[in-house]
């Protein structure tokens, strides 16, 4: 008898024990179904990408005033911002991203590996200048020799005009088997990093340029317009995966037309474009610049819209006689047209 209750009771608790189990289950699977709903009202979103940088002014402009966001009004417009062009086309490979500004050397880069990346447009020509640290003589690049000097990132746009430099005078940074060294290194740092003379100079974009020769630790000594192509090639342009593009031809459309709307805003609110800039860089960056700095700075940057994709194409050319890919690719896929 007892043994029987025993059975008894153990049926009884394997009855409970199976209801719940299908409880937990039917838990479970509203939370399924919930984030099935969760990753649709998603594709409401779009994901904007862009640096703290001036040759990023449309975008930075751009998203402070909200343009980008009334362009996208049926769209949660979120923002997120890079150091770099690399961990930029991480996150847009990856989906992080979805569109946004970026130098033309990641994306050809990217792209020439076999990357479904497309170049929408432009968004500035200029702005890249060559800074040395405060007590170097500079005649030409010969007098690099020697030196270290920093670019955002190896393979960015930067880097790449600063190889192509040396090219010009039969010289090479030293993973090229040349005398000048050439570290990656935040722009950001490089002010900090010159004051300790860790490093002797950098090719970089604008604001850090002018924000060096204003904390007096660095002089521009190769101008925005004596770098190679002559200051023609694209600093930023607009960036995003083909089969996003592809399949939001809407928000495509929206962001372009958003952007033109800020390069014209810039283009014809300097002042009132400085501020906006000063605010924006220091929110990300945490760091202030002064409004002189700033004027300096939007001297040396050409914001527009118009894409010359014969200089990308010779940009892209770069990529493959310095060795970075290996590729034959046809690069007119790149150029999107909608």
């Amino acid at each position: 008898m007892i043994k029987a209750e025993g059975n008894t009771k153990s049926t009884k608790k394997k009855a409970v024990r199976n209801k719940v189990l299908l409880g937990i289950i039917a838990i479970l699977l509203v939370g399924v179904l919930a984030g099935c709903e969760i990753g649709a009202a998603s594709e409401d979103e779009v994901n904007i990408g862009y640096f703290p940088n001036l040759s990023h002014a449309a975008g930075i402009v751009g998203m402070s005033e909200g343009i980008f966001e009334n362009a996208m009004e049926d769209y949660k417009v979120n923002e997120m911002t890079f150091p770099n062009g690399s961990l930029f086309m991480d996150s847009l490979s990856t989906g992080q991203i979805d569109i946004g500004l970026v130098g033309p050397g990641p994306v050809l880069n990217r792209y020439l590996q076999g990357g479904d990346v497309v170049i929408l447009g432009n968004s500035t020509n200029a702005g890249n200048v060559l800074v040395l640290r405060e007590g170097l003589e500079y005649n030409g690049p010969e007098d690099l020799d020697g030196l270290t000097i920093a670019t955002a990132s190896t393979g960015c746009t930067h880097d790449l005009l600063l190889r192509q430099m040396l090219a010009d005078e039969g010289m090479a940074v030293e993973e090229n088997g040349g005398t000048v060294k050439r570290i990656p290194q935040r722009p950001a740092t490089n002010i900090g990093m010159m004051q300790q003379g860790q490093i002797d100079g950098a090719l970089v974009s604008e604001p850090w340029a002018s924000m060096m020769e204003a904390q007096g630790v660095g002089r521009v000594v190769v101008e925005f317009d004596e770098v190679p192509w002559g200051g023609e090639v694209p600093a930023t342009v607009i960036a995003a995966r083909r089969d996003f593009a592809e399949e939001n031809p809407e928000i495509v459309e929206a962001f372009l037309k958003a952007h033109a709307e800020s390069v014209a805003f810039v283009n014809e609110n300097e002042e009132e474009s400085i501020e906006i800039l000063q605010r924006e860089i220091k929110r990300i960056t945490d760091q202030e610049l002064e409004l002189e700095t700033l004027r300096s700075s939007l001297s040396r940057v050409i914001f527009t819209s118009e894409l010359d994709q014969q200089v990308v194409t010779e940009f892209a050319a770069l990529l493959t006689e310095l060795g970075f890919v290996d590729s034959d690719r046809d690069l007119e896929d790149i150029f999107w047209e909608q």
